[in-house]
């Protein structure tokens, strides 16, 4: 059960920091939002958002799972969520309009 919880997080993780970073570029934020983009030390803090949470999953799943499938483990989560977010973007963007994404629309 624990190493399920671990997974799960691990994956939300990836999830959220690979939408962090595709909303981070000004085409996306348009398709999402319908408006441009922010200033630029907003985009920043929310790409090294984006990028700490994808790299937060390593250690989890070394935990969950030792070093060795914890480590294969993260990749393909990584892979299936960057997929995930990209085929969201192509056919749904407006999904990424969540409330956990309000924070990042300055336009309401």
């Amino acid at each position: 059960m624990r190493d399920l919880l671990l997974t799960l997080t691990t994956c939300g993780l990836a999830l959220w920091g690979f939408a962090l970073l595709a909303l981070s570029q000004e085409r996306h934020v348009e398709r999402v939002f319908g408006h441009h983009a922010r200033p630029a030390p907003a985009l920043r803090a929310q790409r090294a958002t984006g990028f700490t949470a994808i790299g937060l999953g390593l250690p989890i799943c070394i935990a969950a799972e030792g070093a060795g499938f914890g480590s294969l483990l993260w990749v393909v989560l990584v892979c299936a969520a960057a997929m995930s977010i990209a085929l969201t973007l192509t056919w749904r963007p407006r999904w990424l309009r969540a409330r956990l994404f309000r924070c990042f629309n300055p336009h309401p």
